[in-house]
């Protein structure tokens, strides 16, 4: 009974606030995300739902601010990424005598590039922050057993995004080493 009364009150609530929802996200992000803010700001007022006030539409405006600030980190450290991987591209594409070099460096920075954010992280703070995998656990807030999977994992993602079939045998060394760097096997 309780629970066909909070559906019916956040259906209510969704029809009546979430156009005004929508408005604010949309002065504040691009026309392409603002569906993704209101739904995960509407996602987090279902798993809160006993919680909301009443009138929710206030509540509902103050979590769409915190997700909009979700969204903001999440596309500075996207950015942040992309601008490190393309100063190393272009670093890689400036050397004149190492043609091959630079094309195999391009190819894991794109597989690098496509991995998802927590593998990509992991591999990044033992290859490029030098740190060892139990101080790259400690970081991601995870065990070193499963911090070792994940690069595992990644590294196996990595390699196969070069070359689905099958890298070439100079390539996958290149790419692992450049992966791998710190220890991680």
């Amino acid at each position: 009974m309780e629970q066909d009364r909070d559906v019916t009150e956040f259906t209510q609530a969704w029809q009546s606030d979430g156009p005004r929802v929508a408005a604010y996200v949309r002065r504040h992000v691009a026309a392409a995300d603002v569906a993704d803010v209101v739904a995960e700001t509407f996602l987090q007022a279902w798993r809160r739902w006993a919680d909301v006030p009443e009138p929710p539409l206030p509540w509902l405006i103050g979590t769409a601010r915190k997700v909009l600030g979700n969204h903001r980190r999440g596309d500075d450290r996207r950015s942040a990424l992309q601008q490190r991987l393309s100063l190393l591209g272009d670093a890689a594409r400036s050397a004149e005598d190492a043609g091959l070099l630079a094309t195999e460096r391009l190819a894991a920075l794109g597989a690098l590039a496509a991995l998802p954010e927590d593998q990509r992280e992991a591999l990044l703070l033992v290859a490029w922050d030098g740190l060892t995998p139990d101080e790259a656990a400690t970081v991601m807030g995870v065990r070193p057993g499963t911090f070792r999977v994940k690069t595992h994992r990644a590294r196996k993602a990595a390699l196969r995004a070069v070359d689905p079939a099958d890298p070439p045998a100079r390539l996958a060394v290149v790419s692992l080493s450049t992966l791998s760097k710190g220890g991680i096997e």
